[in-house]
């Protein structure tokens, strides 16, 4: 099972985290029993950043949780230590932000330190690599999903450096041997990076805030009763900016001296248009620093926050104000003195790209047809169905990405148009083929009669669903026909009328189901024959009874012997 899942139940296809999705990874597709359509990404594409989790209405979008296993560890006595997101002072409703190491131990955690301390290691790590070679900042596990996924071209640029998260799993599993680590955060994303190969050995649980204030309501505590606390030394410095737009460059202060050294961009689709011109050299000469954060302001404006109600402004000064509140209290030295070696710190990276087909134009005109844009002033690319444009939302129809239907000013075009409430509501089966006999129009009725959904037999052709060789002869001749045709592959007999629709170029075959009907002559007929057959025994039985009694009974079996005749003859003219 993915990261992000979707309740099929509760999703009501309105394409919102589609919309939402900078990379496009979800897909629509019908249902099997009710053939509605509903969303569900793409784990190969998703790069994790959980907007569509958000943006969803329905609440459809559900993330993979921990919180039953952490909470059953605790019951079971094993010591967790617990590395809590620099972001928790803006993320989590807490009074003061004091109370939270109060708050873990009265949970149950044995051991509660700051993900800063990480976050220190890695400003340590790139003091080590140095600034003489453009780096992408890899802090963000949603923008190195975006460049292993998106732009594995710009692999080198990204720094070969874990996570605060990952080297601080690693720092407290060698000052706290058999201690299982829980980090506790506002990401996403960090729940699949604790489980990547290579770097799997430091976090063995992701909480998010929200998991972690449901916890704090089911055990009945409150948050504002508990008194300040401390967390476990040592203590972290400037990397309790981390969370911020530029908290990594801040805390490298000292080595970034001209401002055209480093640059920081925040927000996913701000990252990807920059990657975009990276990766097509429209940068020259790129920073030697380059903090790439995936979320509007930093991490402060991750997924699973609880205080996203804030603006943007005010939960930026509150990580400002604890930094502030907390720099006298610092321990002396980088990271409190803590190092880890610096294999301990690296990282390498995968191409993890999939290559994706490509329709040619031909194909792509054909998919177009299908929601009746035949000419490019049809081609409208108002968005509505969450693709940029009507061509690259058929690009995602060509990769089984998405549906034909999906387009929603030709779908209220067809529901407003009073000949389809005429197709809709027709007891009999119609079918409309372009010239090149693909199936762009079916009623419900056809729907029932070859028991295909609609969207299974649109774009098909026709031979692929029948017999087209009355629909060729329309085609070649002009000419409107009616004809009676049998299809035993299907088992059904139809009395069809097929004409021309010159202006659209396409041919429409109205067809009766009339297998019943000739089932039921077939059975008529069947009785006709055994009735004139039992009529003639009558006769020949009669005329040889006559032979003997001929004088007595000459004239009444001769009036017997012309009725039945009579009778075998009108049985013989019968028609149904």
């Amino acid at each position: 099972m993915g990261l992000i899942t979707t309740n099929e139940a509760q999703c009501r296809d309105c394409y919102r985290c589609l919309r939402g999705c900078a990379v496009k990874a979800i897909r629509f597709s019908a249902g099997a029993e009710s053939g509605a359509l509903h969303a569900r990404v793409i784990d190969e594409l998703c790069v994790q950043d959980a907007r569509c989790v958000l943006s969803c209405p329905q609440k459809a979008k559900k993330v993979a949780r921990d919180l039953d296993e952490v909470r059953q560890l605790l019951k079971e006595g094993h010591p967790l230590a617990a590395t809590v997101a620099p972001s928790f002072v803006a993320a989590f409703p807490l009074q003061d932000p004091e109370q939270m190491p109060a708050l873990l131990r009265k949970l149950g955690f044995g051991r509660v330190q700051e993900t800063s301390l990480g976050a220190e290691l890695v400003v340590q790590m790139h003091r080590r690599l140095g600034l003489d070679r453009p780096l992408i900042s890899s802090a963000c596990p949603v923008v190195v999903n975006l460049i292993e996924r998106h732009y594995p071209a710009l692999l080198p640029l990204l720094a070969p450096v874990v996570s605060p998260m990952i080297a601080h799993g690693r720092l407290l599993k060698k000052i706290y041997p058999g201690y299982r680590t829980v980090f506790i955060g506002p990401c996403v994303a960090k729940k699949a990076e604790a489980r990547t190969e290579g770097i799997n050995d430091a976090i063995d649980y992701v909480l998010g805030f929200d998991e972690l204030w449901e916890w704090v309501q089911e055990e009945g505590l409150d948050p504002g009763s508990l008194p300040a606390g401390e967390f476990d030394p040592p203590r972290p410095g400037r990397a309790r900016l981390f969370p911020i737009e530029g908290g990594l460059i801040s805390a490298l202060q000292f080595d970034l001296q001209r401002e055209e050294s480093y640059l920081t961009i925040t927000g996913l689709q701000n990252c990807i248009t920059f990657l975009n011109h990276l990766s097509h050299n429209k940068i020259p000469g790129p920073p030697a620093l380059m903090e790439l954060l995936a979320c509007r302001g930093g991490c402060i404006d991750g997924p699973l926050s609880l205080c996203r109600a804030e603006d943007i402004y005010t939960r930026r000064g509150k990580v400002r104000d604890y930094y502030r509140s907390r720099s006298k209290e610092e321990t002396p030295g980088t990271a409190g003195g803590v190092e880890l070696p610096s294999s301990l710190m690296y990282r390498e990276y995968l191409d993890r790209s999939v290559s994706l087909p490509l329709p040619d134009e031909h194909d792509l005109r054909q998919i177009l047809a299908q929601a009746g844009k035949y000419r490019p002033e049809d081609e409208l690319n108002c968005g509505a169905c969450g693709y940029d444009s009507c061509r690259d939302k058929a690009v995602a129809v060509y990769r089984g990405h998405a549906e034909v239907q999906m387009c929603i000013p030709y779908m209220r075009k067809r529901a407003e148009s009073t000949s389809n409430l005429v197709m809709a509501a027709m007891p009999n089966a119609l079918l409309i083929v372009d010239y090149q006999l693909v199936i762009r129009e079916v009623n419900p009725a056809a729907e029932r009669l070859f028991k295909r959904q609609a969207g299974e037999m649109i774009g098909l052709r026709l031979d692929e669903l029948i017999n087209p060789e009355n629909f060729l002869k329309v085609i070649e001749t002009g000419e409107m026909m009616s004809c009676v045709h049998s299809y035993p592959e299907l088992g059904i007999i139809t009395r069809e009328i097929i004409f021309p629709l010159e202006r659209e170029k396409s041919v429409a075959g109205i067809l009766v189901d009339i297998t019943a009907e000739r089932r039921q002559r077939e059975q008529f007929e069947l009785v006709k024959v055994q009735t004139i057959a039992r009529a003639r025994e009558v006769i020949n039985k009669q005329m040889s009874v006559v032979q003997e009694i001929a004088g007595l009974l000459g004239e009444t079996t001769a009036e017997t012997k012309v009725l039945l005749s009579k009778l075998i003859e009108l049985m013989e003219q019968e028609s149904f």
